[in-house]
Parts: C-alpha cells; structure tokens; sequence
C-alpha cells in the first residue's frame, strides 16, 4: 500500500456556489448533479465535500439512488456527518464573525486511517498565518511540520466547514482560539478530530 493513497493536490474551492449556505446546490438539476458526482469521485484526490454536498441535496429532493450508486460503484462512503458538522459551524461559529479580517485561516482537513475507531472519515483543524495552499503542501509531504498523519492519510479541505469563518488576524493567539474553537465546535458531531487545543 503507498504511504500516499491520494494525490497530494489541492482541491480549490469550486467557484459559483457559496459554501456558507445551508444548501449550496439548491439551484441545480438533479441530472446534473447527479454527473457532477460522478466526475468529482473519479478525482485523484476525490472531490469527497463537493460530492458529498451535492448528494445532500439530492436526499432533500428524494432523488438520491443514482448518485448513491456512483458512490458504491468506485468504492467510496459519503462522509456521513458533513450536514451536522455544518450545521453546527453555521450556526454557531459563523454568527460571530462579521468582520472577517487578516491574512490568518483556521482550517478543516479530511482525513482517513481511523477505521478502528469509527469506521470513517474523520477531520484534522488547524490554523496559519501562511498561505493555506503553502500549509496544505506542508501537511501533505510529510516530515516535522505535516502533523501526524496528514501525509499518508489526508485527503481534501473541507472548505464549508472553515471558509465562512475566515480569515483572521494572523496573531497566534487569535488563531489558536479560534482553532481551538472550531475543534470543539465539531468534536460532537465528528467521529475523530485532531489538532491542538488550547486550553
């Protein structure tokens, strides 16, 4: 098995949808969603949030075996508890935040490996006062600064679930606060998430 099961790329947000919005996809056919999926898993890394968001709605519509079936049919889970995470970031972190300023970024990071204690996807937070592109390629080559198991384990950003927060002031009280924060924001709803805490 290869230390690096995905491709280390970045995925970059998709633009014309608001990732800040309960349902990002309300405004798309289920046809093509349904494609999008299909296209999104065949990815190296999978586009697993995009997809994930996307089959959501389509679960809202009842209109869910198709893409359900793209997700079987390439050996892929949607990540079950995006919607709850979500939801508690929406509503909880996003309010507090309306003057987002700063070249800081608090961030969410998909990850694997955690099947003996949940059988899924877990997620990684962090925060920077790089370029989170920069952070990213750090987290993924492996070595003292990836953080332990990002290299042969990460997999995307999860960008609805920190874009609507950032950025912040790059001062590394603020960002650990506010990573703490997130880490705990999500830490009921996530299976296994990993990072520092300050307390």
């Amino acid at each position: 098995m290869s230390d690096h099961p995905y491709s280390s790329a970045l995925n970059p947000p998709l633009e014309g949808i608001d990732y800040s919005a309960m349902r990002p996809f309300s405004r798309w056919s289920s046809k093509h969603l349904e494609t999008l999926i299909g296209g999104w898993l065949q990815l190296d890394p999978p586009c697993l949030e995009l997809a994930t968001l996307a089959l959501n709605e389509l679960d809202i519509r009842q209109d869910d075996l198709n893409a359900r079936m793209k997700f079987a049919n390439i050996g892929l889970t949607p990540i079950p508890w995006l919607s709850a995470a979500r939801d508690a970031v929406l509503s909880t972190l996003a309010p507090e935040r309306p003057d987002r300023k700063g070249k800081g970024t608090v961030y969410v990071i998909l990850r694997d490996g955690y099947v003996r204690e949940n059988g899924t996807y877990g997620a990684y937070v962090g925060s920077t006062s790089k370029p989170f592109e920069k952070r990213f390629a750090e987290h993924r080559k492996g070595g003292k600064r990836s953080a332990r198991g990002l290299a042969k384990h990460g997999i995307e950003p999860l960008y609805s679930l920190f874009l609507p927060l950032n950025p912040f002031p790059s001062t590394t009280s603020t960002l650990r606060e506010w990573e703490t924060r997130l880490h705990e924001c999500l830490a009921p709803v996530v299976p296994k998430v990993t990072g520092d805490v300050a307390f």
